[in-house]
């Protein structure tokens, strides 16, 4: 019943101390320090910690929990964050760069005409920002678009989780962002192309040198290629800035990639669409106790509906000692397919041993949890009896109260421990044909001395917010992967254009255009392997580093070598080399040797 607290004092004005028992909910104000005013309001009220709890997920959502595992979240948002907008940067100026390698003599002219160097580095600035007026609105329009056609696709998936999700909202914060970090972007990438413009000499535009000369102190290596391979090579290393911003933008493509394939994981283990240990029907007994009757599930196991049943036994808040140590234990049986599917979350030792009766598994907390050698004594209500940890699991279906440790074992050793035969839940998976009336049969089975669970619609939502979760994780893979895709392609074809002059001269004293893709293709495999080698020399430690303050901290999983999702970049960014070799291919073969030497 729901009514105002005037009618339920007139009702119940015998209860006592009824305002002892009322709960007060607080809503701060924008931009309030939480945690601050917390503290202020437990001293002003004489209040102890336990009296006044804030919630610790939704500070952590508003940016404001002390929570340890809520600021390694936080430290890994903000490594993220830097390294997307690094890679912008690097993208940007890799693609500025080659613009002004392309376009030097047009400097040189401008040093000619009286440009001073401040002029020149203004005029670089002011381009790019030029480029920003169209680029940023497009970014802007483009990316409220995808919120809007995604908000819309959440509330269709999931409409428990986001139906008051507005589908058409405008954040004014967002866009404002949005359009600083793209000027703040562009300012900071076109920093070095314009130091570069403003050092062309104007000799470079009188004599028609549209590249400055360097010096040659050693010979490119034949020895061990082709001449135009070698001559790739020297292309690609030559200029140790441009040579650094074309691998930098290759090695950042990958690193960003392995960073955030952590979130892969971090979404399988937070948020999973259904584990196989998901019931559609539970039969849980009313007072928490062993009192289901074990041959509810042989009777339910021959309903041809029922896909599976499996029942546990709970043994609750049972004083033990734990490798010597005072505590407080939740003991729970598992059957032959429980044991199969806790397979899956074991950090240490064996389940097979657990299966056997050898022994209990410990269910890792978050904690010192107990390891593979640990005993474990307690009176489960045969007496006191000490039983060895032979493994040690990441998680389990199951929480307990704070400070009780869970541990798991077989049917058989719950029995001999406890002296208890009937379970304390039973759960059902059905076909995929099960009806309601097939469930309200189950359900009359049941009785009315039980609490019966039907879990569909629930099952059915949470895989609706697995697919959320996933399509976000797994699109902003995919626009990485894109994004790394164009820019490859793009870097290439920037910087042989910025030689097209030079690779006319090349063809007019007899390169062919077999010589010439070696060539492009010899510097595209330069720019790809060094930026491959720096990518996995950082990603690789930087993938863990994440993994180890999402994964590891909360659900104690170890770091693994994430070898597939290196596999795949490192193939992807190969591919783009290759594939980039053939758009510049095509392009100087369609144009005459008097069109590529007098091209600008």
């Amino acid at each position: 019943m729901i009514m105002n607290i005037e009618a339920f004092r007139a009702y119940f004005s015998d209860t006592a101390a009824q305002d002892a028992d009322s709960v007060y909910y607080v809503q701060f104000s924008p931009l309030c320090r939480i945690l601050q005013v917390t503290e202020d309001i437990k001293t002003e009220l004489h209040l102890h910690d336990e009296q006044a709890l804030p919630y610790g997920k939704l500070l952590g959502l508003m940016g404001q929990s002390d929570d340890p595992l809520m600021l390694q979240l936080y430290l890994t948002a903000a490594v993220l964050a830097l390294l997307v907008a690094a890679a912008g940067v690097l993208m940007i100026a890799s693609s500025l760069n080659s613009n002004i390698a392309q376009r030097t003599s047009f400097f040189g002219l401008l040093r000619c005409l009286g440009a001073t160097r401040k002029q020149v580095i203004r005029f670089v600035r002011l381009e790019a920002l030029n480029w920003c007026k169209t680029a940023v609105p497009l970014g802007l329009a483009a990316g409220t678009a995808l919120v809007w056609a995604l908000c819309a696709l959440l509330v269709k998936l999931s409409p428990t989780y986001f139906a008051g999700m507005p589908s058409f909202g405008i954040s004014g914060i967002g866009i404002a962002c949005g359009a600083v970090i793209g000027l703040v972007t562009v300012l900071l990438a076109a920093q070095a192309p314009a130091r570069r413009a403003s050092k062309v000499s104007p000799l470079c535009a009188l004599s028609g040198n549209a590249l400055p000369v360097q010096a040659v102190r050693r010979a490119a290596n034949t020895r061990l290629y082709r001449v135009e391979t070698a001559l790739g090579f020297r292309h690609a290393t030559a200029g140790k800035k441009g040579f650094f911003l074309m691998a930098g933008s290759f090695a950042f493509s990958i690193i960003l990639f392995l960073a955030f394939t952590m979130a892969v994981d971090f979404m399988h283990h937070s948020l999973t669409p259904l584990r196989p240990y998901s019931p559609d029907l539970s039969i849980v007994s009313a007072d928490r106790t062993c009192t289901i009757p074990s041959e509810w599930a042989r009777q339910l196991a021959e309903n041809p509906v029922v896909k599976r049943v499996y029942g546990r036994m709970f043994a609750y808040g049972v004083p033990a000692a734990i490798d010597g140590q005072a505590g407080t234990v939740d003991l729970i049986s598992y059957e032959e397919h429980q044991f199969g599917w806790a397979a899956g979350s074991l950090l240490e030792g064996s389940v097979a041993e657990a299966m056997n009766g050898n022994g209990l598994l410990a269910v890792y907390d978050g904690g010192i949890a107990p390891h593979s050698g640990s005993t474990v004594s307690a009176d489960f209500g045969t007496g006191t009896q000490t039983l060895p940890v032979v493994g040690v699991l990441s998680d389990c279906p199951f929480q307990s109260e704070p400070g009780v440790r869970i541990f798991i074992c077989s049917e058989e050793t719950f029995r001999a421990l406890t002296g208890q035969n009937g379970y304390t839940i039973l759960d059902l998976q059905l076909t995929s044909d099960a009806a309601d009336a097939d469930v309200q049969a189950i359900r009359n089975l049941a009785g009315s001395g039980v609490t019966f669970s039907d879990q569909r619609r629930g099952n059915r939502e949470a895989i609706g917010a697995y697919v959320s979760f996933a399509l976000f994780v797994y699109g902003f893979l995919a626009v990485i992967a894109l994004i790394s895709v164009f820019n490859i392609v793009n870097s290439i074809s920037m910087s042989v254009s910025a030689r097209l002059r030079q690779y006319g001269a090349m063809r007019a004293i007899g390169m062919s255009m077999r010589q010439f893709t070696r060539m492009v293709a010899a510097e595209a495999a330069a720019y790809a392997g060094a930026g491959i080698l720096v990518g996995c020399a950082v990603g690789i430690p930087l993938n863990r580093f994440l993994y180890e303050h999402t994964v590891t901290a909360n659900w104690g999983t170890p770091w693994y070598v994430p070898w597939a999702s290196l596999v795949l970049i490192v193939l992807l960014v190969a591919l783009s080399a290759a594939l980039a070799v053939r758009g510049p291919s095509r392009r100087i073969r369609r144009l005459s040797i008097v069109e590529t030497i007098h091209a600008e």
